[in-house]
């Protein structure tokens, strides 16, 4: 009602980007024939609407999102860890109407991971994205990963002094050559594996980072560049396996924990990126100078910074102090 008229709306059964509920003008009730038409029509609308989102199965709702700039802007390495658990979602839900999809639904998901907590995180975290970009569509109104928590997982650790020590001096020549570059490249394992002899130029190795896409111009630390230049090739990949092609990134992890594990320790490659860091920040490098060849946030670095061997830091400080009172 607004100035003695009446106006009548029809409820789309749709909703804006704030969630709020759309309406379109009707005509004026007293002209029954264009009001009875308009009515029918916008009815008609509103339940193939319904029925559409009644049939759309997560199935339906992924091959969607595959075609979206959510999607599709991802780094490659992104989208293969998506695919994955996009097909593990399909795999067990994939005939589900995706708007019935339950919190029970992806708790059991979550669950059936329990042993593998990072897994189990990433299938989280996918579900999650998938669901509010079809919200965000209007393909559904779902929302079955709200108050769900992520496990608590434990950072990366890094090696222990003796062992990276050990494995910069190994006879064991993938190991030796594996480890100067994870070490001095701060860089992660996926990214390893794919650089070549080509891009390192002037003594500058050019990275662009599998993950964040992040292109950097890394100076060869001098032991990495004697350690390449053991390696007497000038072509391809500067990682190989034993019959000379190109090792992938499942290969390397085996083989490196398998050499520490014969010696003791459980480790994993990445820690060696903490090992960099560390090492930069202790060699006085601040924290925009450690990120700039490490390729990471100035807030991981500092996070990195806060965690640094305490010990050690103890140590230096105590000499310091003492050499300040001779």
């Amino acid at each position: 009602m607004s100035k003695g008229h009446r106006y009548w709306y029809f409820d789309t059964g749709t909703s804006d980007e704030r969630g709020k509920k759309i309406f379109t003008r009707l005509p004026d009730i007293s002209d029954k024939t264009a009001f009875g038409a308009a009515y029918s029509a916008m009815m008609g609308h509103r339940t193939r609407r319904a029925n559409a989102a009644a049939q759309m199965t997560v199935t339906a709702m992924i091959g969607l999102y595959r075609l979206s700039q959510k999607y599709t802007k991802l780094a490659a390495g992104s989208k293969r860890i998506y695919d994955i658990y996009l097909g593990e979602l399909e795999t067990m839900l994939g005939m589900a109407p995706a708007d019935e999809v339950t919190r029970a639904d992806i708790v059991l998901l979550v669950d059936k991971r329990a042993k593998h907590p990072a897994a189990a995180n990433m299938i989280l975290k996918i579900s999650r994205a998938l669901f509010k970009w079809a919200r965000s569509r209007g393909h559904i109104t779902a929302d079955p990963c709200s108050d769900i928590e992520l496990n608590e997982l434990g950072e990366h650790q890094p090696w222990p002094d003796e062992l990276l020590t050990e494995a910069l001096a190994s006879d064991d020549d993938r190991i030796r050559l594996a480890v100067h570059l994870l070490y001095y490249t701060a860089q992660r394992i996926g990214d390893v594996v794919r650089m070549k002899f080509a891009d390192i130029k002037d003594g500058t190795l050019f990275v662009r980072q599998q993950k964040t896409g992040k292109e950097l111009d890394i100076p060869v630390h001098a032991l990495l560049a004697a350690e390449i230049g053991k390696a007497g090739r000038q072509i391809g990949p500067i990682i190989i396996t034993a019959r000379g092609s190109a090792i992938t990134v499942s290969t390397l992890r085996h083989y490196v924990q398998a050499w520490a594990k014969e010696r003791g320790h459980d480790v994993v490659p990445h820690g060696l990126r903490k090992n960099a860091v560390n090492a930069l920040l202790e060699a006085g490098c601040t924290v925009a100078q450690t990120a700039a060849i490490s390729g990471q946030t100035l807030q991981v670095v500092e996070h990195y910074a806060k965690l640094r061997d305490q010990r050690k830091l103890a140590i230096r400080a105590m000499s310091k102090w003492e050499a300040n009172e001779r």
